[in-house]
This record gives C-alpha cells, structure tokens and sequence, in this order.
C-alpha cells in the first residue's frame, strides 16, 4: 500500500495548492506510519496480510451511497489519512501508533492536548484560494456560524500562521495548530456549513467524538459491517493525544460520524447507539452542537469574562456577552433559567407540569423553518414518562426534521431526534426532578403534508431507581381452577385511556423437544389512542424434555468461512443459503457434511497445512489456487 502515491497529492500538486508535511522523507515516513497503524489495527481482527487491507480499501473506493459526511465524499483519496478526513503530522502519527499498539494507558481526550497545538490568538486570519463565489460564501458562511457559537474570530488575509480553504480532493484537515499556512480541503461534494465547520473544527483542535475512549457506553461499532482492513478507523484515543475536558458525549455533535461510515452496503449500519432513541441523531451536519462549541469556549476564550455566572441547567458565562449565560438547546434567559421561545404561536409552546395523569401535546403541522420548544417540569421526587404515539416526518438516516427529546440529566448535549417510527417504549426521564425539553424543528426546504407528532406525558413515582408506574392503582384478585389463568384485576380507579385485553391462548411450540422452543400468546390495546404501554405479545420456553437420538450425520450442516483450493472447493456440494435474521451478518451458505464433502474437506486441510503448523486463512489467500467462501 505505501507504493502507491494517492490521488489527493498528484491533484494538488498539479494544482499548486499543496503544503507537504515536510520534505519527501517525511511524506514517505507518514505514509509508512499510516500504514503501520492500519495494519497493527487490523491485525486485531486476525487480518495479517497487506494484500487483504488493500482488498478492503479498494472495495470502499467503488461504494457509491452517500450518508451526507466527509466519510462518503473522501472513500477515493482516504489512502493518506486518518479516520477519513485528518491530515496527520509525524508526532501524531507516532503517538497514534503508539496508542494503537497498547504502548499507553486508556484515559480521557477529545481536544489536541500540547500547547504545540493551540492557536496563539483568538483571531485566526484565512484565505480562500478559490475564486467560485458560492463556494467562498459557503467558507464565509461556516465561519459566521463558529463566530456566533464561540470567542474565535476569522479574518480574511494571510498573516502569520493562517487557514487557507482551497478545493482540493473531498473535504480533510490538520487536528490543531501547525504553523505556518495550514490548509483545509473543501473539495467537491464537501460543500455544507456543517462538513465546513467540521474540518474547522479539526483545525482548531478537536478529534471526532466517536473516538473518545468511552464512547463503547454510548454506540456500539459492528466490525462485520465495516470493510476489511478499516478497522484503524475505529480506534479509539487516549491523554497522550487530545483531551474530553471532562464533557459528556454527544451523540449530536459534528464531529461524530454517521451510522453508516465504512459500511460495506447502503442499507447496514456500522455504529448502532446503545439508546435507540439516538440511531437518527448520530452524523448530523447542520451545525455545530451546543457541546461542540462549549469545547471551543473552555479551550480559548476562559480569559474573555471576569467574572462567571450562575447559569443553570448546564449553560455558561458567555464568552461573547459576559452578561448573560450561553444556554443549552430549549432554554434561554439571563441564567436559562427559562424555556425558549417559540417561532410559531399556534405551536402553543412554553412551561408544562407534569400530573398524575395523561396530558397530550399535539403539535401543528410541519412547515419550513418550524421552531417550537416545551419544557415539561416534574416535582423533586418525580419523574416523567413520555409515550409518543404518532410521528409524521420526513424519514432519513440523520433527522433534518425532527422532534427532538432531551431526557438525560445533562442537557449541554443534544437529545434523540426522531423523525421514523415512534419509540417502541416509553421515555422517562434520567432522574427524579429533573425537566424533560421538546424541540419541535423543521428545516427550511421541508415539503408540506407532514403532521408533526402526538404525545402524552404524566408524572410516575421513583422507588430507589426503580420506576413505579401509576398509570392505574390494581388490586390483584386470583382465580382457583385446576388450569393455570393468567392473574385478572379489578380497578378501582375510573380509567378512560387505552387499556389491554386480556392474554389469549397459548400457540404451539416451535420445537418439539430439547428445551430450545418458545410458544407465545398474544392480546390487544382498546381505547384512548390505542397505544398501551409493553409489548403486545409474551413468549415462554416450551418441550424441555430431552430429544431422542440426534439425527443422522448426513443431515448435519456446516456454516461459516471456508478456505482452500480452488479446484476442491469447486467439487463441493452446497446446500441453500440459510435465512438472513435479525442478529446474523450476512445469509451463509451451508455444507451439507454428506461422505462426500467430509472426504473433499479433509483432503483439501492436509493440503493447506502440509509442512506447516499453523494456517493463517489470509496468507494463504494470496497464494495461487486458494479460494475461499
């Protein structure tokens, strides 16, 4: 892989735009170090040959699906960077490695730790050594936006150490300060306020956010999703080389990738969120989050006021007007001590309590530009339970329009944004006391025709950290007979919300013997909106007897990877290819183990080990003749 020279380089320097990172032998040392680090990351998933990672690069070169991120627009100049869109320097080239090989101890790090790496002043100059004036006002646009969000200031000209935005290949970036003239590519497909502010970002220091050393209590990466050999992608940081600051993950920041980065088709996901309320935030490239900016703020601008205020619900002194606190998305006044205001009057936004029994929020119709908040407050010892059950937006990977839900006792960062399905459960807020914030948000090319959302709120009681539902007072009362019922109940409460019928029938078993069936009964909601809280349907284990004799070994089949010669393998006998569920990677095909195929199996492993003690699958790949499946 270190033979070829990228794209990206012979495109920029035939355009005279490119700074290399230092003389050739420093270019041909990072790119060896660039592929040291794929290759000590791949080797962790048992991938050991250079011939496989490059097999897996050039795969994703040739993907064509758009997830709306610099991951998609840079797949064909990705050869000489890092997570897809960094420009690394030698000493963090190094460091990652290091990091990669377990040579450091985990920690905390987001922000590029070093003073090395901070720029000297809060006005960074810049230039555009473009002439297209869409994209100059697009550059011009980007950086407006980081002016309002935080202390840094971008002028044009270039003076000292400065920015320069050129359109190179796809859209990358230095993390921190360089020195000297540090460009930032914004190339074709790139062109997006938030993919702008993004690399931005970088510049000033930061690291993506699914990078974070505890970001596995937050997302969830399926590395069978993901192409072979892009697993260093994935890596995660350490203090050696950025820093969190102590600030909570944010599933909506713009430096955090999209569900589908480095997945092997258009409809897999390769980072799934632990919350599944979140799957449709991660990825967004609109703006920069509150949190983002909170970053920026902390790490420049700590010197701007004089004095900090008491600001609530996670907000702070704001470093652009000392007299007044920065609020969290949803809050606003002096100290956020208030909700924020609506745009649209006929949203009916502003203060709710929270009761023993069901409210409802209808929300108008979804026009553009739609900007509507409600905070819902509950008493000290209360939480809220929310039950959303009618959703009517434009449906996408990362919601545009949405309504967003803030239910995490740390409001700084960004709540789910939900624009699909409504949630299969319902949400209750992190802790007793604490508010639940809606934003209700449409962008500014939304069609009409979409209806919003319908939810309804209540308060429960909290025992400990488990959750009491009120939603009605049972007195249990039992049925003696010599078959087992289900326990009824009689209410003493009036109830006038949808409410369950009783179980039905018991279905058959799926199994006839050995422990491994289910049978399930099913019952239905009645009423109200006719979106009762749990599930519908109740499953139990059936036949645990003992099976009799197993069957015989011709109806035995084998799954999984098969590696061997080419001609063997094409005298095997396979059989159909096994259904795709819901927790398998991909549809296997199976072997029947007849006399046949054991025979044909067997041959071709003494062939593949002859001579040898240990077979690695990859290795022999690359060898003529060697096939696998």
């Amino acid at each position: 892989m270190v033979i070829y020279l990228n794209l990206l380089f012979l495109l920029l320097l035939f355009a005279g735009h490119v700074r290399t990172i230092g003389d050739g032998a420093d270019t041909a040392e990072l790119k060896f170090l660039l592929h040291e680090i794929r290759s000590s990351s791949a080797s962790k998933f048992g991938i050991f040959s250079d011939a496989v990672i490059d097999a897996g690069a050039d795969d994703m070169k040739k993907a064509t699906f758009n997830d709306g991120t610099e991951a998609s627009v840079n797949r064909k100049v990705s050869d000489d960077l890092f997570e897809n869109d960094i420009l690394l320097n030698l000493d963090q080239a190094n460091d990652i490695l290091k990091e990669v090989r377990g040579d450091r101890k985990l920690g905390k790090r987001q922000a590029q730790p070093g003073a090395k790496y901070l720029w000297k002043e809060k006005t960074i100059y810049y230039t555009l050594a473009n002439s297209d004036g869409a994209w100059r006002r697009l550059i011009r646009q980007a950086l407006d936006h980081l002016e309002q969000e935080t202390c840094m200031r971008f002028v044009e000209g270039a003076v000292g150490d400065h920015l320069q935005y050129f359109r190179g290949s796809g859209c990358w970036s230095n993390v921190g300060r360089q020195g000297g003239r540090q460009q930032v590519s914004i190339g074709y497909g790139c062109e997006s306020k938030g993919i702008v502010a993004h690399e931005t970002l970088h510049a000033l220091g930061l690291w993506h956010e699914q990078s974070r050393y505890d970001r596995d209590g937050y997302v969830k990466i399926d590395w069978t999703k993901i192409y072979r050999g892009t697993q260093s992608n994935f890596e995660k940081r350490t203090p050696l080389t950025s820093d969190n600051m102590d600030m909570s993950y944010d599933l909506g920041s713009v430096m955090h990738y999209g569900s589908k980065a480095f997945s092997t088709d258009w409809v897999s996901y390769s980072i799934i969120t632990k919350d599944p309320a979140y799957q449709q935030t991660i990825g967004q490239r609109t703006a920069i989050s509150y949190k983002d900016a909170r970053m920026i703020n902390q790490r420049y601008c700590q010197d701007k006021c004089g004095a900090e205020l008491r600001c609530k619900n996670n907000g702070y002194t704001d470093p652009n007007r000392c007299s007044q606190c920065r609020c969290p998305s949803g809050y606003s006044g002096t100290l956020c001590e208030q909700v924020a205001p609506s745009k649209q009057s006929n949203c009916r936004g502003g203060e709710l309590v929270a009761k023993n029994t069901w409210q409802t929020i209808n929300s108008p119709s979804l026009y553009p530009e739609t900007d509507c908040y409600w905070r819902i407050k509950a008493p000290a010892n209360r939480k809220i339970e929310l039950d959303i059950s009618d959703l009517s937006f434009p449906c996408a990977d990362v919601c545009a329009n949405f309504l967003e839900v803030k239910y995490l006792d740390d409001k700084s960062i960004t709540g789910a944004r939900l624009c699909c399905e409504p949630p299969k459960q319902s949400i209750i807020s992190e802790k007793a006391g604490d508010d639940i914030v809606l934003h209700f948000r449409g962008d500014g090319i939304v069609q009409s025709g979409y209806l919003g959302f319908t939810l309804r709120y209540k308060l429960i009681t909290t025992d400990g950290d488990k959750n009491i539902d009120l939603r009605e007072t049972f007195v249990a009362t039992t049925t003696t007979t010599t078959t087992q019922r289900p326990t009824t109940y009689a209410r003493t409460t009036k109830f006038n919300g949808p409410e369950w019928s009783n179980w039905g029938a018991w279905g058959g078993c799926s199994k006839l013997c050995g422990g491994c069936g289910t049978r399930s009964r099913v019952r239905a909601c009645y009423g109200g909106n006719r979106r009762c809280p749990g599930s519908d349907e109740s499953t139990e284990p059936c036949n645990t007897h003992t099976c009799g004799a197993p069957a015989p070994r011709q109806n035995v089949r084998c799954t999984g990877r098969l590696v061997m010669p080419c001609d063997l393998m094409s005298q095997l006998d396979f059989g159909t290819t096994r259904d795709r569920t819901e927790d398998s990677s991909f549809a296997d095909p199976s072997i029947p183990m007849t006399p046949k195929n054991v025979k044909i199996i067997n041959q071709g492993r003494r062939v593949l080990r002859r001579g040898k003690r240990f077979v690695d699958g990859d290795a022999q790949l690359a060898e003529p003749n060697i096939c696998s499946k």
